[in-house]
């Protein structure tokens, strides 16, 4: 199994040129590091590709990626969402919907007559 995320995204799919060949429908995201690449002013634009890449990949792109490295591949994707909303059944306790989402700090609950709504906020 092979993990893609943040730290190695640049190494293995940016720089490697049959990446890019193969993933044709994603050539803007790769423009755009290309670009920032080899300008240092637009050294922004580069970790906004890099996310924007991790985030538009789909499926398909997986499973492309999984033949051309002959490897499982797994991607991490970032959460950079600043709310969360979630709805819940009555029945349903707020400690096992809640164990799957740390890092937000603020909550707020309401209750309709059977659904418990719950913003989560950073």
């Amino acid at each position: 199994m092979f993990t893609i995320n943040l730290q190695n995204v640049e190494t293995v799919l940016f720089k490697n040129p049959e990446v890019k060949s193969v993933l044709s429908d994603l050539r803007h995201i790769f423009d755009k590091w290309l670009l920032s690449y080899r300008s240092p002013a637009l050294s922004h634009m580069k970790k906004q590709s890099l996310i924007d890449l991790l985030d538009a990949l789909d499926g398909t792109h997986i499973e492309t990626l999984a033949k051309l490295f002959g490897n499982m591949v797994f991607i991490e994707k970032i959460d950079h969402s600043l709310v969360k909303n979630l709805d819940l059944p009555i029945t349903d306790t707020i400690k096992n919907a809640l164990t799957n989402y740390n890092g937000y700090n603020n909550i707020a609950i309401s209750r309709n007559a059977d659904k418990l709504s719950i913003t989560l906020v950073r």
